[in-house]
């Protein structure tokens, strides 16, 4: 289902929905960008969110917030698998823009009742 190392990359532009007074992205913002490109990722390898067999609640988040993004800004978010334990994954991931990193952190999530992110033959 997974491997270390896996990467996924997306592309968004900043709504002004996402950007507070100052006219910059709010940091919750940044999250749901994350959950974003997790959910096309998982979607793209064929497995369901929050169906009947089974959900991926978040167990823990860590963001670090670098530069600014403001609205109209193009964002490139990318995911990395930086470990599995045999129902857990921990993303790593980055927020671009131009090359440049506005925030990055990690996310583990669980496989709640369902299979487990390892296959027991590897």
């Amino acid at each position: 289902m997974f491997s270390a190392g896996e990467q996924y990359c997306m592309l968004r532009r900043v709504n002004f929905a996402d950007t507070d007074m100052s006219g910059r992205v709010h940091f919750t913002a940044l999250l749901r960008y994350v959950e974003e490109a997790e959910h096309e990722w998982l979607r793209g390898k064929g497995i369901a969110v929050g169906s009947k067999n089974g959900d991926w609640p978040r167990v823990h988040v860590d963001c670090d917030y670098r530069a600014p993004l403001a609205f109209g800004d193009d964002v490139e978010v990318s995911l990395v698998v930086g470990g599995m334990g045999r129902t857990s994954v921990r993303y790593d991931f980055a927020l671009k823009k131009n090359g440049v990193v506005c925030a990055e952190g990690g996310m583990v999530i669980v496989r709640a009742g369902g299979l487990a992110v390892v296959d027991a033959a590897e």
